[in-house]
């Protein structure tokens, strides 16, 4: 089994962490995770991959070991994230990628695979984001994020994560239960449980509504495009026929659950390995 390493760089003057596996001389493979989660959300994922490419799991700004927010207008929205993998990859010296990006790490995807010519991205995951987001969607968001609740205790804070998530259709077994929760959560200066994530993540939603318009970047898009669509599903039925027909024309695959997905299913990691190699 490949070993997994934790690193840290500076791009962009922002401290970046991110998991490393598999030979760095193999072609790589980004992972980016969703807009409250972390890079070790995909360890197994990581894992799995490792043994055939060389793999890049980073934390986001906000997010994990990575800097928190600095400029709330600027640093949580796409086009910052993107300076930032851009200058990422620079610095590990890699000329192309295929990407996996699970909502917010999508995203981020969908636009790199439009502008980023010095690191082309031959294969794009999509798990469950598409270049629309409903305006309702983003108001509950952004009030959700910017106001997370706080606990006494870590149990609390677990039992309401497990029900919060179980309930938008997430399935895990308890040893994964455990370790999300534990990654999930930090305290607070008052020495309560809540959300590891920075809350000033919530301004991408008010002031970087170009992040959830993408359909011009979507149109430019040459590389391979896999989605993996959710049973409950955030993207409309006329926006996946839309992504069928237009741009990359992507490919479909359905999955059980809900929006957020670790990737942990053996099937879906078959698929996506399948994928990758095609």
């Amino acid at each position: 089994m490949s070993q997994i390493h934790s690193r840290f760089l500076t791009c962009a003057d922002r401290t970046i962490h991110f998991l490393e596996a598999g030979d760095p001389e193999r072609d790589t493979v980004v992972i980016w995770h969703g807009v409250t989660g972390s890079c070790r959300d995909h360890v197994d994922l990581v894992r799995n991959l490792a043994t055939d490419y060389h793999v890049i799991c980073p934390d986001s700004i906000g997010c994990g070991l990575s800097d928190w927010v600095r400029d709330p207008d600027t640093d949580p929205g796409l086009t910052a994230y993107a300076t930032h993998a851009r200058a990422l990859l620079d610095q590990l010296g890699i000329t192309s990628v295929r990407w996996i990006g699970a909502s917010k790490g999508g995203g981020l995807g969908l636009i790199l695979a439009d502008i980023m010519v010095e690191c082309p991205i031959s294969h794009l995951v999509l798990n469950d984001v598409g270049p629309g987001f409903p305006e309702r969607l983003r108001q509950a968001a952004a009030k959700n994020i910017l106001h997370p609740p706080q606990f006494k205790t870590f149990p609390a804070f677990a039992d309401h994560l497990r029900a919060l998530l179980s309930k938008g259709g997430l399935r895990l077994d308890e040893d994964h239960w455990q370790a999300l929760t534990r990654h999930w959560c930090r305290r607070t200066d008052t020495g309560q449980f809540t959300f590891q994530n920075d809350p000033a993540l919530a301004h991408q939603f008010t002031q970087q509504r170009q992040d959830f318009d993408l359909w011009s970047h979507y149109d430019r898009i040459t590389a391979k495009t896999l989605l993996i669509r959710a049973e409950q599903s955030l993207i409309p039925e006329e926006d996946l026929m839309e992504m069928r027909a237009r741009g990359p024309r992507c490919q479909v695959q359905s999955r059980r659950g809900g929006h957020i997905s670790l990737m942990t299913d053996p099937a879906e990691q078959t698929v996506i390995r399948a994928f990758l190699k095609s």
